[in-house]
């Protein structure tokens, strides 16, 4: 039978698989794009690499595992649940394969993170890893010696952190998590964007073409070199359980909040803050629009959600430092919103130009895209010709506010638009301070205005229209992305790099029997004796404590008279046999004059000593 005579038995015919072969033709435009950067980075070494080939692996099948999916939906005539999910997911990985790559999920490669905010993260779980238990678990009193700190002050992921430290020993030496949490916010973000577009069309292309616009959004791959900040799948999922049906049994209202509530607050404060607005949104919605959810239910939502909150932060050792210390001296107001910045590529896009800003306001990024713009610009047309949006008033009004108000705090009292500051009054405040990064605080309303976008072209036009348009968008969105997206797909290359560290054979010698790792000084105390990072790492491989490291926070108080006490010793020349001594040069002199009888070397560029006749032992700071 010809394809027009089956046509014309059955009419329905033509209207399915018009809209999936557009599936298919978005499934192929995704794997070879991937093919595409994974081929431009290849060309960048004269080497050839197991994982480049392991990247389009893991593409072309998860491309074959969409088409599947496609068709599955094809025959319920829905891609809704637990198939959009899983379309968006693939969506995901492929994303994950072309933007980042494989190498980079491999625990035991560590070279990449040798950098940024990695360097950070990846230092701060492994000495936690390598130190005893203290109570609360979160605690880190081996670090920032004898101040002490926490695992969620290294911003070490406390989620994952606290629950592979059991595991330590069955673990290799050289293990990272950050690289698989990147590649599972990226399946995630896919995952609930899927769920979030199926709520207004369920036909296959849609939801595939919405999924990879939250996949593709600026503002995730912004945030790649901060690896916890880019677990924005929350946010999508908080958004998902604040338009989801209404459960029937009371209990199933809560508890899905009650997890959320809990992972986020195991990843990042500002992501928990966010997470806990969206829900006081619900939480409104549900009691004073709906009328569905008595006043002490409503209040037993939000207050169980705090008490979790707080005693998830009290396990991470966020109690270490004083609400004094909030800010880490920074007012607020410096890293703020500018009005601008719904619009401001800052060097993110090959089609629109810079806006001009502040430095400082890049915390604040909150470029849309070219094609999300676009498709902005036509709900603005649509309401300016008099058409009424799709989406009903009643169930946004909650929370627009909330996304509104945290537009204002994200702007802050410092209001700029683009280089004009017409209000400019930063806060020194512990409590604002506590949030010091303000601009961080528009990702509601950015993801608002994402879906707000999408669910209203999606029910405006008929499905396969729809998918087109969103086809249209998601492809003007990956050209305009294209420029950034191959620069961060270069990181593949730098999986294997060698780790900074310091291995001199002479070091052993040195530290037998000595338990302090001490630098004169700190970073606290003046002009480091050497940085951070591989003395981290010396540190957690030789089981000893380290008076530096890379915190958000700190006790500044306690740090101070630490300081001190350094200053003391130098003076009196009564330093600790207990410790080995890394001097800079500002100190190296005085520590000289101060110790004569000080045994010196110099390994890997540091000048190292030890104290054979000391005459003191350092007694740890009261780090209240």
């Amino acid at each position: 039978m010809s394809l027009h005579a089956a046509r014309l038995q059955n009419p329905s015919l033509s209207a399915v698989d018009r809209p999936l072969i557009l599936y298919f033709a978005l499934c192929a435009l995704l794997l070879g794009d991937t093919f595409r950067v994974v081929a431009g980075v290849a060309a960048q070494t004269p080497y050839e690499i197991v994982s480049i080939r392991v990247d389009m692996a893991v593409a072309l099948a998860a491309a074959l595992i969409l088409a599947a999916l496609g068709v599955l939906a094809a025959r319920r005539r829905e891609a809704v649940g637990g198939v959009a999910f899983a379309i968006g997911a693939m969506v995901g990985v492929i994303f994950f394969a072309r933007t980042l790559g494989s190498a980079l999920a491999d625990p035991r490669e560590i070279g990449w993170l040798m950098t940024t905010d990695w360097a950070q993260h990846y230092s701060g779980w492994a000495m936690f890893r390598s130190t005893p238990w203290s109570w609360p678990p979160g605690l880190m009193p081996e670090v920032w010696y004898p101040v002490g700190t926490s695992i969620v002050y290294t911003d070490s992921l406390p989620l994952l952190a606290l629950l592979l430290k059991p595991l330590s020993g069955l673990l290799p030496q050289r293990f990272q998590y950050i690289g698989l949490w990147l590649a599972a916010s990226c399946v995630l973000q896919g995952g609930f964007g899927a769920l979030l577009v199926s709520r207004a069309a369920r036909t296959p292309a849609t939801v595939l073409a919405g999924a990879a616009l939250f996949v593709f959004a600026p503002v995730l791959i912004q945030r790649i070199h901060h690896d916890t900040l880019t677990a924005h799948w929350l946010l999508l999922a908080a958004f998902w359980l604040y338009f989801r049906a209404p459960p029937k049994h009371p209990s199933s209202e809560a508890w899905p909040w009650w997890m959320l509530t809990a992972i986020a607050s195991l990843v990042h404060p500002y992501l928990a803050a966010m997470v806990f607005a969206i829900e006081f949104a619900y939480a409104w919605k549900r009691s004073r629009d709906d009328v569905a959810l008595p006043m002490p239910a409503t209040l037993g939502l939000l207050g169980v959600s705090l008490a979790i909150c707080a005693t998830a932060w009290w396990l991470c050792g966020a109690v270490t430092i004083r609400a004094a210390d909030s800010s880490g001296g920074v007012a607020y107001g410096v890293y703020s919103l500018n009005l601008l910045a719904f619009f401001n590529p800052m060097n993110y896009s090959g089609l629109l130009p810079n806006l001009p800003a502040r430095m400082e306001q890049y915390e604040g990024f909150a470029y849309l895209g070219a094609g999300m713009l676009a498709l902005l610009a036509l709900v603005v047309a649509d309401r300016i010709r008099g058409t009424h949006l799709t989406e009903r008033p009643r169930d946004w009004a909650p929370l627009a506010i909330v996304a509104i108000l945290l537009v204002a705090f994200a702007v802050s009292t410092v209001v700029s638009i683009g280089l004009w500051t017409p209000i400019d009054f930063p806060l020194r405040s512990r409590w604002l301070g506590m949030f010091r990064s303000s601009g961080r605080f528009v990702w509601v309303a950015y993801y608002a205005l994402m879906l707000l976008a999408l669910g209203h072209a999606l029910r405006r036009l008929a499905p396969l229209r729809a998918a087109a348009l969103l086809a249209a968008v998601l492809i003007v969105q990956m050209i305009d992305l294209s420029a950034v997206h191959g620069r961060v797909a270069q990181l593949r290359l730098k999986a294997d790099a060698p780790t900074l560290r310091v291995d001199n054979p002479g070091w052993d010698s040195l530290v037998a029997g000595r338990h302090h790792l001490t630098l004169l000084p700190p970073p606290a105390c003046g002009r480091v004796g050497a940085p951070y990072l591989p003395m981290l790492l010396f540190a957690a491989e030789h089981a000893l404590t380290v008076n530096t490291g890379y915190l958000a926070r700190w006790n500044a108080r306690a740090t101070g008279r630490y300081c001190e006490t350094l200053h003391s010793e130098l003076q009196s020349g009564q330093w600790s046999r207990d410790d080995v001594y890394i001097l800079g040069r500002d100190w190296k002199a005085r520590f000289a004059a101060s110790a004569p009888t000080a045994r010196c070397e110099r390994l890997d560029g540091y000048d190292v000593c030890i104290v054979e006749d000391a005459t003191s032992q350092r007694v740890p700071q009261d780090g209240n």
